[in-house]
């Protein structure tokens, strides 16, 4: 075998195997830290980088990843809708949801998988202790990421789930996920759920940039 590299993994050839993140912005992100580290302490000869793609891309993005003959796509925000309806076909989960977060290649087809809500649920166990089971949460956004969030949470057992979005209807359908624990949560209740919630979660896109912002008044 050739030298390893410092990460333990083979140089880069001809015959290294390339996945990647498209989104915008993806600039920030550190799935290609974490994805190489992976590949690394599997000994795989994959290298795995991030393609920022404008909105209206993904198409063209999924097009790049059969002609270049790429292992696997994540999606993030923007393309995690269009990306659904793009491939060729989705997973249970992600049809469900209308959001894709993976792409793989099936005996020749795109298919589309979506990891975020299973991935969420079994962070927050590991990284924060925290079990759903009874739990009181408020979901912050209702697009693809907050949807399978709303999803996780109630398949988990949360005792309510509450949404909340700028657009009522998006908050509504983000919410009916969640079954008979799921609500929507109107701006002027915001006050009043959030300190009463076990668990907050952003879903939103603010905070992918280093503005500073935040998705709501710490001190409410």
């Amino acid at each position: 075998m050739a030298d390893l590299h410092p990460d333990l993994r083979p140089p880069v050839t001809g015959h290294t195997r390339l996945a990647a993140v498209i989104g915008d912005p993806v600039r920030h992100s550190l799935s290609p830290t974490l994805l190489n580290a992976a590949f690394a302490a599997a000994g795989l000869d994959w290298s795995y980088q991030a393609f920022e793609v404008p909105e209206g891309g993904a198409v063209a993005a999924l097009e790049a990843m059969r002609t270049l003959g790429l292992g696997g796509l994540s999606v993030t925000m923007p393309h995690k809708a269009a990306v659904a309806a793009a491939v060729a076909r989705c997973t249970p989960e992600a049809e469900a949801l209308g959001a894709v977060n993976c792409v793989v290649v099936d005996d020749g087809l795109l298919v589309g998988h979506n990891t975020d809500g299973g991935g969420f649920v079994d962070g927050l166990a590991h990284d924060a202790g925290m079990e759903a089971v009874g739990r009181r949460a408020v979901v912050l956004g209702a697009g693809g990421a907050a949807r399978a969030v709303v999803r996780a949470l109630a398949d988990a057992g949360a005792s309510e789930v509450a949404v909340v979005n700028r657009t009522r209807g998006r908050a509504e359908d983000a919410a009916s996920l969640a079954g008979p624990v799921g609500r929507v949560v109107d701006h002027d209740e915001v006050g009043e759920a959030v300190p009463a919630a076990d668990l907050v979660v952003n879903a939103t896109s603010v905070g992918m940039t280093d503005d500073g912002a935040l998705p709501g008044d710490p001190e409410s």
